[in-house]
């Protein structure tokens, strides 16, 4: 008789894992691309970036980096919302290759197969890759750039360092702190051209020209952000103290991934943190040398500012995440059950499901509760589309009015008297106390409301605020269970 086979466990294989990955990607992001019922301003800025109709304001900041792949779509044809959020999807699966070949340095591929399904559900990255925004790309083109340079100093790689140029590059082309990399672009680039060092110098040079070029005129709305938090800006922000103000910053960047990585993975990243740090080999004296110094330099630039928002921090994301697995497969290596396998499988599935059921639950949880954010000016915006031709339309609010309704319209300004037959679009958003407005303009402009549309937004991850005090602040975080009603007045003028 043939002898029993002996039984072998199935190991996944990393194609096994790269189909896998692919394919959850797409199936959890392009049925949902038009879940989000509208954008934010910032996303509406990245659609016009290169349009006649652009309307920038004094803080505008936004680079051209991510508009410009908007542009291309748009001479394919392609153009619109919808483009938009392909870019940011696709960005938000593909940021998954560089940061499994960052986590194969220091983990199995099992433990690498499981950080990237982290990374595929994490609220951050599920959220934002299903909206016009740029955050999603320049988290791929940044953390691209790390590991290729962390590549480059670990193998002597030229091409390794030249990806990692281009990536920095493109980083800096899409936020402000893709010019973190400029330096590390050049050291890592001194440790690997030997000789002759004139050319990569020439050629760095020469593709940083025009990401140095591009930050000349937004240098200075950069320098009145740091202006603000040091309590140095006119207006009521002025009263803040810079000590206090960075201290208050601090205490919410370390309080606030609990929620935005879910505890557990946060947890388990900090310990992780302390174990990479205290590894002295090749890998780990790399990761001293370049991405522990950019991400303390970056976390450090985050202190001072005034502005908060969850999506700040994702740029930390793939460095959470690679922590997170590797103490968790430091953890289950050295956890000795003697004679209890079957235990010990159990109670490893076991917490791997609920890091990742955690992060899938509330990340979904996120996109219910906040898939109406701004819905109430965008159906007011269509509204608009119905009014006659020649009609003359007041709004305090344009960037996104006018985007969705593709009318001109005029910005409220006080003293407000609108003509006899004009039309006025109102939020609860951009109009402190509406309900008062809303009397005042019946009352005494002899307004008609035509319209009201109404939404409603759980800030899960910290979305607009109903209280104009509390936008892109500290203090909106401690709204984050707190549902946000807004309302939009749609009035014509009678008198």
């Amino acid at each position: 008789m043939p002898s029993p086979q002996e039984w072998k466990p199935r190991v996944l294989t990393a194609a096994h894992w790269f189909w896998f990955l692919l394919f959850m990607g797409l199936v959890t992001r392009l049925p949902l691309l038009r879940l989000a019922t509208a954008e934010t301003t910032d996303g509406v800025w990245s659609l016009t970036y290169f349009s006649p109709t652009f309307l920038p304001n004094d803080r505008f900041v936004i680079f051209p980096g991510y508009p410009f792949l908007l542009l291309i779509g748009q001479w394919l044809g392609a153009g619109g919302f919808l483009l938009g959020r392909i870019v940011s999807a696709v960005a938000g699966i593909l940021f998954l290759i560089p940061l499994w070949k960052f986590s194969r340095r220091w983990m199995s591929v099992e433990m690498s197969g499981l950080v990237c399904t982290m990374g595929l559900f994490s609220p951050l990255v599920w959220q934002w890759s299903l909206k016009v925004m740029p955050d999603v790309f320049f988290l791929l083109v940044f953390w691209l750039a790390l590991e290729r340079l962390v590549a480059a100093d670990v193998e002597q790689n030229r091409g390794a360092w030249i990806t990692a140029c281009l990536s920095a590059t493109a980083a800096a082309c899409t936020r402000p702190e893709g010019y973190l990399l400029i330096v590390w672009v050049f050291v890592v680039g001194e440790r690997v051209y030997r000789n002759p060092k004139w050319l990569y110098r020439l050629f760095a040079l020469l593709v940083w020209i025009g990401p140095l070029y591009l930050l000349g005129p937004k240098f200075t709305i950069i320098l009145d952000a740091y202006r603000e938090g040091a309590g140095m800006a006119p207006g009521l922000q002025g009263r803040h103290m810079f000590f206090l103000n960075a201290l208050q910053h601090l205490y919410a960047y370390l309080t606030q991934p609990v929620f935005v990585f879910t505890p557990l993975i946060f947890g388990a990243a900090l310990l992780g943190l302390g174990k990479m740090l205290h590894r002295d080999d090749t890998e780990g004296r790399a990761f001293k040398r370049i991405l522990f110094q950019v991400y303390l330099l970056l976390f450090i630039s985050r202190l001072f500012p005034m502005a908060y928002q969850d999506r700040y921090l994702l740029p930390f994301l793939p460095l959470i995440l690679t922590a997170a697995g590797y103490q968790l497969e430091h953890f289950f290596e050295n956890w000795r059950t003697p004679g209890r396998p079957i235990r010990k499988m159990f109670f490893k599935n076991g917490l791997l499901t609920l890091l990742l059921a955690w992060s899938v639950i509330y990340g979904a949880g996120v996109l219910i509760a906040q898939y109406d954010s701004f819905g109430d000016i965008k159906r007011s915006s269509e509204f608009l589309k119905t009014l006659p031709a020649d009609a003359v339309i007041y709004s305090d609010e344009i960037q996104k009015t006018q985007y969705w309704s593709g009318r001109n319209l005029i910005k409220v300004t006080l003293p407000f008297t609108p003509p006899k037959g004009a039309y006025v679009v109102l939020h609860s958003c951009y109009t402190p106390r509406l309900g008062f407005v809303d009397t005042h303009m019946r009352e005494s402009l002899g307004a008609q409301v035509l319209r009201q549309d109404n939404s409603m937004v759980v800030p899960l991850l910290t979305d607009v605020m109903e209280d104009q005090t509390l936008q892109n602040r500290i203090e909106a975080s401690a709204f984050r269970f707190h549902p946000q009603f807004f309302f939009s007045l749609t009035y014509h003028i009678e008198k």
